[in-house]
């Protein structure tokens, strides 16, 4: 392991917990109306933000880096209903959550690709 892994790899569960927060929060306040022409940016954003809670959650609990991606999937389903339920100004979307998906499968990919590279 070199100098920079060593010093980030500790700071990775701090990281994990402090994405998963943000993301709540941004996905439960109150947001303006999006026009149409935005929604490609919308999964993006959702991919993602998806993609780095993979990589950080991987990297932050590398033995059970499997529940952490499957529990990512399902944390973006509860976002969705989340604001369905709890939210005034956010609706659940299918799509969002499907992006979601993407993001943690592109990450897991990026954390399996990371992992073979140091042995």
């Amino acid at each position: 392991m070199n100098k920079i892994t060593s010093i980030i790899l500790p700071y990775m569960p701090l990281l994990f917990c402090i994405g998963i927060i943000t993301t709540t929060i941004l996905g439960l306040i109150p947001s303006n109306a999006v026009p149409n022409a935005f929604q490609f940016w919308d999964k993006a954003q959702h991919t993602l933000a998806f993609l780095m809670l993979a990589m950080t959650g991987g990297l932050a609990f590398p033995k059970k880096s499997n529940q952490v991606f499957i529990g990512l999937i399902i944390y973006g389903a509860l976002i969705e209903i989340m604001q369905s339920t709890l939210t005034t100004t956010r609706f659940g979307d299918v799509w969002d959550w499907v992006a979601d998906g993407v993001g943690v499968f592109i990450g897991m990919a990026v954390y399996v690709k990371l992992t073979k590279m140091q042995s």
